[in-house]
């Protein structure tokens, strides 16, 4: 790919700002899974989901009936790396010694903020594919929707002490700040809310954060790299390759990462000895066109 670096007499040391969608789906969403994948784990890990067990009784003076021996069951959710996200920019001797003042900022950060904004996407396709819930809406009162949003969660089994999240579209988002309902911590009956570009403009998910799982791993440098590196972006670990391809006489800068986003079922102690595994029991989607 032809790279079309500006070319003057003079450049000014500031650059313009680009314009585009927000990031800030990633950051509120389960990531713990990732310190597991390393080699030797495969593109799989299964969360451990520890069992439960239920309380027995017997009379205080009881001395003849036998003891219940209970057993415990742990069951396993897996979590999977499914796509190898990467930009490949090839830069000619003419880009790397008369056009690229500095290399970290005109080439490595737009490379690595293309994979975060894949992660974005990709995170937001989650959200979005959650069943939508039947819940009325008005624009006036647009609080009493998170309200059942809250009371919906409850019934799946979220626990009260469990930190809320809503992602809304810019719509539901302009109604809740003409209504007044939005605090100066932006938040709305329990919820922290965001809004979210990435949104449908009359879309609201709320949820946990373990609702959904998102795992980015730094593939590992290839012995034969020239140059290999893990580089931070956004929180996220990525891999950085530069090889020089004589054929041609160019430098050839490869970033990338593995990366997996998977909605996860709510794990519910029923109290009873079972621990159940609700699906998108851990959020809730309205649409309110």
């Amino acid at each position: 790919m032809f790279n079309d670096f500006y070319t003057a007499e003079q450049t000014a040391s500031v650059a313009a700002a680009i314009v585009g969608l927000d990031l800030r789906l990633a950051g509120l969403i389960w990531r713990d899974v990732e310190a597991d994948f390393k080699p030797g784990s495969g593109k799989t890990v299964n969360v451990r989901v520890p069992g439960a067990v239920a309380s027995q009784t017997r009379g205080i003076y009881d001395t003849t009936t036998p003891l219940v021996s209970d057993e415990i069951n742990e069951q396993k959710i897996p979590v999977t790396l499914t796509d190898h996200v990467y930009d490949l920019v090839t830069l000619s001797e003419g880009d790397m010694s008369l056009e690229i003042e500095d290399f970290a900022a005109q080439v490595l950060r737009p490379q690595a903020l293309a994979i975060v904004k894949h992660v974005e996407r990709a995170v937001a396709k989650a959200l979005k594919a959650t069943p939508a819930a039947e819940i009325s809406y008005d624009s006036a009162h647009p609080a009493k929707a998170l309200t059942q949003v809250r009371r919906r969660l409850r019934e799946n089994g979220v626990q009260a002490e469990a930190p809320l999240f809503a992602a809304v579209g810019a719509s539901i988002y302009a109604d809740l700040l003409d209504s007044g309902a939005l605090d100066q911590g932006d938040t709305v009956r329990g919820f922290k809310v965001v809004e979210s570009t990435r949104l449908e403009a009359d879309e609201i998910v709320g949820f946990v954060k373990e609702a959904f799982a998102l795992a980015v791993r730094a593939p590992e440098v290839p012995n034969g790299a020239a140059y290999g590196a893990s580089v931070d972006h956004g929180d996220f670990a990525l891999r950085h390759i530069i090889s020089f391809d004589s054929s041609v006489a160019a430098d050839r800068s490869l970033v990338s990462a593995f990366v997996g986003v998977a909605p996860m079922p709510l794990a519910v102690d029923r109290e009873n000895g079972e621990v159940d595994l609700v699906e998108h029991g851990g959020a809730v989607r309205v649409t309110t066109a």
